[in-house]
């Protein structure tokens, strides 16, 4: 849809989920939820998905220790 400059984005340099989720459990966190985002320049709103190829959230928690 060409709705940024060409060159915009270097895919190379995106993290990926599952490098995401190493750097998560390396600082002691765990993952409780992932989720994919999704814009429509249509109708110009934002959805979740599971779709994670390149827009994503994540949800983490301390892991606990007791």
């Amino acid at each position: 849809l060409r709705l940024l400059p060409k060159g915009t984005h270097d895919y190379r340099k995106f993290i990926t989920p599952s490098e995401l989720g190493h750097f998560v459990r390396d600082a002691g966190l765990e993952i409780i939820g992932i989720k994919g985002l999704s814009y429509n320049p249509i109708t110009q709103i934002y959805s979740l998905t599971n779709d994670t190829a390149v827009n994503y959230l994540i949800a983490t928690r301390k892991v606990s220790t007791n």
